[in-house]
């Protein structure tokens, strides 16, 4: 049968609980429910990296397509169907913004990801994030293509650097750091490479989300559900809002809107 549908779900705080570090049952139930109906995709549209997708284990069978690094890699049955890694210019250009301001900062490659250097800090958000530590690499970007760069840093720092940064889309973290992606490209791009490759309309795409690098994608499909545990201007741009991710949310939206049973 040929699938006419696809879900699309953010990880962090849509379907995995940080505090709780699980999946829980009500989201994994939903999630196997759509797999069975043999019409739908069940993708993943996050910033993570695929390498950092090892919290997904309870539902990676039910997984058809990942959206990666915010759009920049595409993958379907765990091969890359259109990746858009950074040039060397901009890669250069942030890190010397980065290293200006003193900041820990890292990279995002295909298979691995480094950091400039390594920190109890930075030890201590990646165990709070529940993703595995980079490798310590300053020069990362020398022998390896670079999709995204991250960095620590608290608000009033992200407000000082975004001057310098104008030239780049800066996707602020939940709290203490922010990622630089391509200014073109979201996990919306992505979405919109999936739904010209499989020939599905966006009427019958719905998606799943919470935070700022989820806000192209709540505003440009018109099934679009923000988290209840999203912020304000997360849910103004969303068509429908449901519970938050430990309330039951995805399941109660996808069986109102008669997705699952």
């Amino acid at each position: 049968m040929k699938k006419t549908r696809i879900v699309f779900f953010d990880i962090d705080h849509t379907i995995y609980d940080p505090y709780k570090k699980i999946i829980p049952a009500s989201t994994i139930e939903a999630i196997k429910k759509l797999k069975a109906r043999n019409d739908t995709y069940v993708a993943i549209a996050t910033g993570r990296a695929f390498y950092m997708c090892d919290i997904l284990e309870p539902i990676k069978k039910y997984i058809d397509i990942y959206i990666t690094i915010n759009g920049q890699i595409i993958i379907k049955d765990l091969k890359v169907i259109k990746d858009f890694p950074l040039e060397e210019k901009t890669v250069n250009d942030i890190k010397r913004v980065f290293d200006e301001a003193l900041l820990s900062y890292g990279y995002i490659g295909k298979d691995e990801q480094a950091i400039n250097k390594m920190t109890d800090y930075a030890r201590c958000m990646f165990n709070k994030a529940s993703m595995p530590l980079p490798k310590e690499d300053p020069n990362f970007n020398d022998h390896h293509a670079v999709y995204q760069m991250w960095a620590f840093a608290k608000d009033e720092m992200l407000d000082q650097l975004k001057g310098k940064l104008k030239a780049y889309q800066v996707v602020p973290w939940l709290s203490d750091g922010f990622d630089i992606v391509h200014t073109d490209k979201s996990k919306w791009d992505g979405i919109q490479v999936v739904l010209e490759t499989f020939d599905i309309k966006k009427e019958n795409v719905v998606c799943f989300g919470d935070g700022d690098n989820d806000l192209q994608m709540l505003k440009y499909l018109p099934n679009s559900y923000a988290m209840g545990n999203a912020k304000p201007h997360i849910k103004a741009v969303a068509n429908y809002s449901t519970e938050a991710f430990d309330e039951h949310g995805i399941y109660n939206a996808l069986k109102a809107m008669k997705w699952i049973d």
